[in-house]
């Protein structure tokens, strides 16, 4: 087994072998949430490569990235050709699950640490090797029983095992309502072009509540998506750190918060904190939380938008944003725009995470990156909105997005995102009930963004059904994918 931790299991084996590891601990420094604080000066960490006979498709939960031909589908989840990817440095799109790869007769190995996430590899020949780079501190953990759902739970129960993490038993009683989410009617309101950004004011909440009620729908949570905030220079982009709301849509930001109470509702919000634009307000008074552009692209840091540097204050931010919207009641916050590597990722998502719950530990924090080594920093993972465009294969990809979650998350809530899906302009009464279906039965609660009555009767009739059915029953929305 060499120098690297191994967890290795064969058909028929009744333990999982085990090999010690060969730790220089006085050359890595090693953070609170597992990743290496970097080897300034020093040379790469020794590295160990192991090969493994796989067959094509590898399913690479990790890998969200999709050409423009994939949008509607999730077959950039399936590799076939040859490929060498990190799955802690790749760049990350909406939906990016844990570093693991599952062959196709359900071979599976996956990475059990950060350490030495720089150099942790997968690459396959496009035929029948893959090749696993397994740096100082790095450890695997293999199973060649072909049984890849039963070897991903025992993976997912190592590693949960290894950072304590519990899973939920009892949440509290609204993260598991129904929720509403004004994204998809704000789009649907639009006339011009960006026009949802500046849809969503005062009036608009309070009609799309009275139109809920109308349908006759069960109450729950009620998530003000983007557009509710202020963008300081006239463009949306430096809305980004600008979580302040618009005057002239929302002049009493809290009153709105007690209306949504007031009806019967649970105040949520929509931020997308991981961006940052140089002319927002948190920018321009706090120039070092403006970190890097997208990884593999050349950007000008004085125009475009950034990430938020992780090494910054991000406690103090986070507390400071999320600590203000919670005093005016809001009760859940959806946090969007992770779309860069786990590894800046992952410190955002825990210093986020630690502000909200040292504020209110009932607080729901939702994000949208399924991967085992984010559990720790997330309450709720939704699958994420689908485009619903039968150019592609968009059923493919609502499929793939609900594995990887379930997967990818164990222990923690599922929100079975956007019924109805996110383009507008394609929803039709059988895409949308179609959509639907695809949820029933599925572990999560389901929200709903673009009312159904746009797309007809059937549609407002089988959306109360499920939704009732859900408000009335068990309620599961916890992952139970593990060992």
């Amino acid at each position: 087994m060499g120098g690297r931790r191994m967890f290795f299991k064969r058909a028929g084996m009744a333990a999982a072998a085990i090999g010690m590891a060969d730790r220089a601990s006085a050359k890595v420094e090693k953070s609170e949430d597992g990743y290496s604080m970097g080897r300034a000066g020093l040379e790469p960490l020794p590295a160990e490569k192991r090969s493994f006979k796989r067959k094509a498709p590898l399913f690479c939960p990790y890998h969200s990235l999709s050409s423009a031909g994939e949008k509607g589908g999730g077959s950039h989840y399936f590799r076939s050709e040859a490929f060498v990817h990190n799955p802690f440095t790749i760049p990350a799109s909406g939906m990016s699950g844990s570093p693991v790869i599952v062959d196709a007769e359900g071979r599976f190995v996956g990475f059990l640490t950060t350490l030495g996430f720089e150099q942790s590899l997968f690459s396959f020949d496009g035929r029948q090797t893959l090749t696993v780079t397994v740096p100082e501190g790095q450890e695997l953990f293999v199973d060649e029983s072909g049984d890849g759902d039963r070897a991903w739970k025992k993976y997912n129960a190592e590693m949960m095992r290894r950072m304590d993490v519990q899973p939920y038993g009892k949440v509290p009683g609204f993260w598991s309502d129904v929720e509403y989410c004004t994204w998809v009617e704000q789009k649907m309101q639009s006339k011009v072009r960006q026009g949802h950004f500046k849809t969503l004011s005062h009036g608009f909440l309070e009609a799309y509540m009275d139109n809920i009620v109308e349908l006759g729908y069960p109450k729950g949570k009620l998530t003000l998506d983007h557009g509710w905030g202020l963008f300081p220079d006239g463009s949306v982009d430096s809305g980004f750190g600008s979580w302040v709301p618009d005057p002239e849509t929302f002049p009493d930001f809290a009153g709105t918060m007690a209306m949504i109470r007031d009806k019967g509702f649970t105040p949520g919000l929509w931020i997308g904190f991981p961006k940052v634009h140089a002319a927002s307000l948190i920018a321009q008074r706090y120039p070092e939380i403006v970190g890097s552009g997208q990884a593999g692209m050349v950007s000008d840091k004085r125009k475009d938008i950034r990430w938020l540097n992780p090494k910054a204050d991000l406690f103090g931010y986070a507390s400071e944003v999320i600590g203000r919207f919670h005093g005016m009641g809001v009760r859940k916050f959806k946090i969007d725009m992770s779309y860069n590597t786990k590894s800046d990722m992952l410190h955002i998502h825990k210093e986020l995470y630690r502000a909200a719950k040292s504020i209110d530990p009932e607080i729901e924090m939702e994000f949208h990156v399924p991967d085992i080594f984010f559990t720790r920093f997330a309450d709720t993972t939704r699958t994420n909105d689908i485009w619903l465009n039968d150019e592609y294969d968009w059923p493919g990809r609502v499929e793939a997005h609900y594995t990887v979650t379930c997967k990818s998350m164990p222990g923690r809530c599922i929100n079975l995102d956007h019924i109805g899906g996110n383009d507008t302009a394609v929803i039709t009464e059988e895409k949308f009930l179609k959509h639907l279906g695809m949820y029933k039965g599925k572990t999560g609660y389901p929200l709903v963004s673009v009312l159904p009555h746009h797309f007809g009767r059937k549609c407002v009739e089988a959306t109360g059904e499920y939704l009732w059915e859900y408000a009335n029953g068990s309620r599961k929305v916890v992952s139970d994918f593990y060992a």
